[in-house]
């Protein structure tokens, strides 16, 4: 399977980010690719300070070989990534596969604020990518979330999402929203239909367009849908992270500083405490979800989650979470009928919207997919969930602490509460963070 990446040159967006990395750190450490283009913003020397702060001494350093990695100083959000025409003319004569896993993860912006870091910069991703002369696939980074309008339109508390494109029962066209969201910031299919955050719906759009986009060339494009990104569970070592790029470590950041002992949640659930489910994926579960569907040719759409099999329920994640609390009282959940968008519950509940809700997620094409691989090929694959999410939380104190300390900056209830219940919670050099690995 990885003998499909031999000789290849694949141009990644997003690649410094927390499923960029994965990404790239698995490409260039398992597969014999010729290249690597990366688009970064300052160039290579930010590339090396991130990866310094998140990745083991002298990793950063290895990954960066310039016979491999080509670091281009670019923005997608300017056209043609801001990129020079000699750099952009050598994408286009080599580049054999482009994914674009760059993107917005923002849940508080407005569409308007959001449409153009994913569906233009998708877009202009398409535009550059029918120019390259050696392409055999473009991928495209969704989210699982994409298509939680579904929620409202079904009267199961568990509702199934498959790896398809969805339409919405107006049958609205891609193009058109496109052109209402370019005039007006927002579109009529937008506002009729109930998305949790305007980021799922500019997640939907983007897929619907691009779908669109392909439609003569359909054998080139795979979507992606990971449910909420973990920490690694393997790769590129285990507990892996980025902090501020993974929801579930901020929301228990949020939990452990909230000052109350108790938070109204909406949900439609008669048993929530059981039956209100998150599927948090570990990120190289992710990163080898996309890079197997890849070399094994699947086309469409794939969702890269936990599954109905590995996701968590939300009790025995709050009494984990609630071992790390330091303040006297227990935070319990008060739960009220209603949906996400309910002003019945507090506003952390209205931003993480998803809090009182189930999914359930298909991942069929990847447990085919598996049955049908080579005992050579699956060996270190990471492409099923094999840890607990309960132990996840206690193992990533560090992280939570991180998430912490930027709040702290930013609220001074926030830091308050960090200094009087907190003050050594998760304290410890990144020397000893990896002095296991």
């Amino acid at each position: 399977m990885w003998n499909y990446y031999e000789g290849k040159s694949i141009l990644i967006t997003g690649g410094s980010g927390f499923l960029g990395t994965a990404i790239v750190h698995r490409l260039l450490t398992t597969t014999s690719i010729s290249r690597i283009y990366l688009i970064c913003r300052g160039g290579t020397e930010k590339l090396r300070m991130r990866w310094k702060e998140w990745l083991p001494d002298g990793t950063g350093d290895t990954l960066c070989d310039p016979n491999r990695l080509i670091v281009l100083d670019g923005d997608i959000l300017l056209p043609n990534l801001g990129l020079s025409e000699p750099e952009l003319e050598a994408i286009r004569n080599t580049a054999n596969i482009i994914i674009h896993a760059a993107s917005s993860i923002n849940l508080a912006q407005p569409l308007h604020r959001i449409s153009g870091t994913i569906i233009e910069a998708t877009e202009m991703m398409a535009n550059i990518a029918f120019t390259c002369k050696m392409l055999d696939r473009f991928v495209y980074v969704s989210t699982a979330y994409a298509n939680t309008y579904l929620y409202s339109h079904s009267s199961e508390p568990d509702v199934r999402v498959d790896e398809e494109i969805y339409g919405f029962p107006s049958g609205c066209d891609a193009l058109e929203e496109l052109d209402e969201v370019r005039s007006y910031g927002t579109s009529m299919a937008h506002e009729a239909e109930d998305f949790p955050w305007p980021y799922a719906y500019a997640k939907n759009l983007t897929e619907r367009l691009l779908s669109r986009r392909f439609s003569g060339s359909d054998e080139k494009l795979l979507i992606v849908r990971p449910a909420i990104i973990g920490p690694a569970q393997s790769l590129p070592f285990p507990g892996y992270s980025m902090p501020m790029s993974s929801p579930p470590t901020m929301i228990a950041a949020t939990l452990l500083l909230f000052p109350f002992s108790r938070i109204k949640i909406a949900t439609r659930i008669d048993n929530p405490d059981y039956g209100v489910t998150a599927d948090e994926v570990p990120v190289d579960v992710v990163a080898d979800r996309l890079l197997c569907h890849l070399a094994m040719g699947t086309t469409g759409c794939i969702h890269a989650v936990s599954g109905a099999r590995a996701r968590g329920t939300f009790e025995p994640w709050r009494q984990s979470l609630m071992k790390l609390r330091r303040i006297p009282w227990e935070l319990r959940p008060t739960w009220v009928k209603g949906y996400w968008k309910s002003p019945k519950q507090h506003a952390i509940s209205r931003l993480f919207a998803i809090f009182g809700t189930s999914f359930d997620f298909s991942e069929e094409k990847t447990i085919s997919m598996y049955q049908y691989m080579s005992e050579k090929d699956k060996v270190d694959l990471q492409l099923f969930k094999q840890i607990d999410a309960v132990d996840q939380v206690s193992a990533r104190v560090e992280d939570i602490r991180y998430v912490m300390d930027r709040f702290a900056r930013k609220s001074w209830w926030a830091w308050l509460i960090l200094l009087l219940f907190y003050f050594n919670f998760g304290k410890t050099s990144q020397t000893s963070r990896y002095a296991k690995i």
